[in-house]
């Protein structure tokens, strides 16, 4: 039998609103809504759809507000988002926040791969650390995402003016990167490194 997981802090919250584990489950028609877009369990398996699957609870939570209140952008999810109630994320981030994250492996160009995994060193791995692995509440899981997505982000996100602003060090950075070196940056992520790798937990405070 799977092992019981040990609850954040985060999680904890909703279970003392009382929530719990078992009243959020995949045959929750709230939860099902989300995999006709985003795959089944939130393990997408189109290029330009992230996956949600394994998102620390309280990024999925906050991108969800965001999308609420436009403040990020996006093609439908706002007018989606909108369409929620609060208690309705938190069952969202509840159900996604709780499963592990291990992303997908998608098609990638194996020397733009290595261009990418050299410009991950130098200009990203200080945050994104675990080559792209590492998240908290504030930073997203980037290896195993979604190339096409990925792309996107960071090309949207390298525009200061973006509805999105990002951390000062992050829109420095990108700034500096070509449209080429975003496209070796996603090939990089879609190869999904160290997918193999056990990830070291993540401290209670970034749960």
């Amino acid at each position: 039998m799977e092992k019981a997981r040990s609850r954040s802090p985060a999680l904890c919250l909703l279970l003392g609103a009382g929530l719990t584990l078992a009243t959020v489950t995949r045959a929750d028609s709230l939860i099902q809504g989300c995999f006709g877009c985003h795959g089944p369990e939130g393990i997408s398996a189109a290029g330009s759809m992230p996956n949600i699957a394994g998102l620390n609870f309280r990024y999925f939570y906050a991108a969800m507000q965001a999308f609420r209140k436009d403040r990020r952008n996006g093609t439908i999810m706002g007018r989606i988002a909108k369409g929620y109630r609060t208690s309705q994320l938190q069952r969202m981030a509840l159900y996604f926040g709780n499963r592990p994250w291990t992303g997908t492996r998608g098609e990638f160009d194996p020397e733009m791969a290595q261009r990418g995994s050299e410009l991950h060193a130098q200009y990203c791995e200080k945050c994104h650390k675990q080559n792209g692995r590492f998240q908290d509440r504030e930073t997203p899981p980037l290896a195993g995402q979604a190339k096409g997505y990925l792309l996107h982000q960071m090309s949207d996100y390298r525009i200061a003016a973006t509805v999105m602003p990002q951390p000062p060090l992050m829109q420095e950075r990108l700034e500096k990167l070509s449209d080429a070196d975003l496209r070796a940056l996603s090939e990089f992520y879609a190869s999904n490194p160290e997918a193999d790798a056990q990830a070291p937990p993540r401290s209670a405070a970034d749960r």
